[in-house]
């Protein structure tokens, strides 16, 4: 078969499938291939295994999740190590836990309720309603059946269940409200005084000998960094677009093919009574209610009194306005196939129990005529044309550029494209297209900066191909002394001056404690006479909040403290009073507040805890290898 392949393989597609069939060998190994990969037990847990498709889809949906946040920074080798499959091997046992715990107390929810959620999932929806196709499309995109996805849900659902009935149950009481409330409000006078470390460099001398062997201890410190700059060709969508050109004809005729997207189908407003069940007894409950409908009674009042669809049954059993493809076959078929509004079908058995449908408005197709969409057919038609040549192009630019491999040349030839230069990069990346982490990982790849080969096709986003070629590189490269000498002096300097100024600001504190006056140790106004300050003060740096709150209260003199700032200065710290938050004049607003933030801390700790005794209670055995 390979061989096959090999003799047959022209263009990207081939090598695509060839690709899809040596990633399984990657990530599973070849023994995979003869148990298969849901065999693959990695952990077990009371006797019930997960495997390692289990384990490779939580982990994918971990990077999706990851690469989702992050854009163009995500890089996936940050989340391919054992520290995060661990912690998703960890993830997926307290789940089993979790669910099993919540069964044991028989925790449970209907079919029916598993139903109305799916249906209420916004991502399974087409204009506001249930899209059938839609949900087994993504499903089936993501890699479930519909029983498996069901089946997650329940557990899912079971699993917030019980972690709710744990974390919201913790107990606040009013006395550990106050506290939090006190220390919350709580205020301090304090004064502080600044050392600069950089006006102490003046009298610091660094001399070349010293400049010198600092180099020679850290040279590794003292390098250009490699860099690269290169050519690259780009097919996008976008670009296409511009390209296009139409004619009304050409726009006339998609908008006869495609008059659903611009004219709306045909809808039904209908109302219905639910009994549950299959058997000759909902049945008979069904025919028992169409012969009261028959007598005269409204169908509101006996939907609200009979159907098990209570919350349509409120509202007289109205689902509101319907369109084809959104409900059950059987029902759909009944209310597009009545006649006038106010006629009742008869009874209609669905998956759910018997129905008695009413159907109560018709809301024939409305839309835009062709003057009217004029300017929405342009750009679909446009777009649509631009995406087909852009798949055209698609396959020649992965064969013209690996087949060509030494320059950009044919291929920006053959498809009309123009060649572009980047700005000379790190690995770190740079402007323009080198701020894209897959172009920055593929420009230092040896395909490209070794080989001096095209890259192959790099993927910006579904719509947007690029194709790279080297144009410059330059080594990474030890910089001399005489380049960086100035900078090493000035970095020792600095140094010296922080240690300098960590020393000093240790001896005035010791002569502050000692009855020493700030003003006489801190000459030109740095030192900040007394003020009284919050937690949330915005008017003063956190650094120095936070130091301040640190500080024990006074007993019978004020209390000093010192810290070096991210700046390098030092900061002395003068703790004069603690004034003790006033708890009166808190809002019912913030006690609530307090009061939730308290229950889910306690929450979330209880919650740790359950888990942590359910995992010393239960049978767990983990093969290390599995994951690695």
């Amino acid at each position: 078969m390979l061989h096959f392949i090999r003799e047959r393989a022209q263009g990207w597609v081939a090598w695509f499938i060839v690709g899809l069939i040596t990633i399984p060998f990657a990530l599973w190994g070849v023994n995979s291939y003869l148990t298969g990969a849901t065999d693959v037990v990695i952990a077990t847990v009371d006797g019930e295994d997960i495997k390692q498709l289990e384990f490779q889809k939580a982990l994918q949906q971990y990077r999706d999740r990851m690469r989702n946040s992050m854009g163009d920074s995500f890089d996936p080798e940050l989340f391919d190590n054992a520290q995060t499959k661990q912690s998703i091997l960890d993830e997926l046992i307290e789940q089993k836990l979790l669910y099993s715990a919540a069964r044991s107390i028989k925790l449970d929810i209907s079919d029916k309720a598993i139903g109305e959620i799916i249906r209420a999932t916004p991502a399974f929806q087409t204009e506001g309603q249930f899209d059938a196709d839609r949900y087994k499309s993504l499903l089936a995109r993501s890699g479930y059946s519909a029983g498996r996805y069901e089946q997650q849900l329940r557990a899912d659902i079971l699993i917030s269940q019980l972690n709710d009935s744990i974390q919201k149950t913790a107990l606040v009481t009013d006395n550990a409200i106050d506290r939090l409330l006190k220390l919350e409000k709580q205020k301090r006078n304090i004064e502080f005084g600044v050392i600069e470390a950089a006006l102490l460099t003046k009298d610091i001398t660094i001399n070349d000998e010293e400049a010198v062997l600092y180099y020679e201890d850290n040279k590794q410190v003292y390098r250009s960094p490699e860099r690269v700059s290169v050519n690259y060709v780009e097919l996008s969508v976008d670009d296409l677009v511009k390209t296009i050109e139409v004619n009304d004809a050409d726009l006339q005729q998609y908008y006869d093919n495609n008059k659903n997207q611009f004219i709306g189908p045909e809808q039904r407003r209908v109302s219905h009574i639910l009994i549950e069940g299959d058997d000759d007894a909902s049945l008979s409950t069904v025919m028992s209610i169409q012969q009261r409908l028959e007598q005269g009674e409204g169908f509101a009042s006996l939907a609200a009194e009979f159907s098990a669809d209570t919350d349509s049954g409120q509202k007289g059993g109205d689902l509101g306005l319907i369109e084809r493809g959104v409900m059950d076959a059987s029902f759909e078929e009944t209310v597009f196939s009545m006649d006038s509004t106010g006629e009742v079908s008869e009874p209609v058995k669905t998956e759910f129990g018997y129905h008695l449908i009413k159907l109560t408005g018709i809301e024939k197709p409305e839309g835009k005529t062709f003057a009217e969409a004029y300017d929405e057919i342009l750009t679909e038609f446009k777009r649509q044309q631009a995406q087909d040549l852009f798949f055209e192009k698609a396959e020649s630019l992965a064969n013209l550029s690996y087949e060509n491999p030494d320059s950009l040349d044919i291929v920006a030839e053959d498809l009309d494209l123009d060649i572009k230069s980047s700005e000379i990069f790190t690995r770190d990346g740079g402007n323009g297209i080198a701020e894209n982490r897959k172009v920055i990982n593929v420009a230092f790849s040896d395909e490209v900066l070794v080989d001096d080969l095209n890259s192959s096709v790099i993927e910006i986003d579904k719509s947007h191909l690029v194709v790279l070629h080297k144009k410059e590189h330059v080594a990474e490269s030890q910089l001399p002394f005489d380049v960086v000498s100035a900078a090493i002096k000035e970095g020792l300097k600095l140094r010296k001056a922080r240690t300098k100024a960590r020393e000093l600001g240790e001896d005035y504190i010791e002569q502050l404690s000692n009855g020493a006056e700030a003003q006489s140790l801190f000459p030109d106004n740095t030192w900040q006479g007394s003020q009284t300050i919050s937690r949330l003060d915005g008017s003063l740096n956190k650094e120095i909040i936070d130091a301040a709150f640190a500080i024990k209260k006074p007993k019978t003199s004020p209390e000093y403290s010192g810290f070096m700032a991210s700046n390098g200065n030092y900061i002395v710290v003068k703790l004069n009073e603690v004034i003790e938050g006033d708890i009166t004049a808190a809002t019912q607003e913030d006690r609530d507040a307090l009061a939730a933030y308290l229950v889910r801390s306690s929450g979330q700790n209880d919650l740790n805890t359950f888990i942590n005794s359910l995992k010393l209670d239960a049978d767990i055995e983990i093969m290390s290898t599995a994951i690695n």
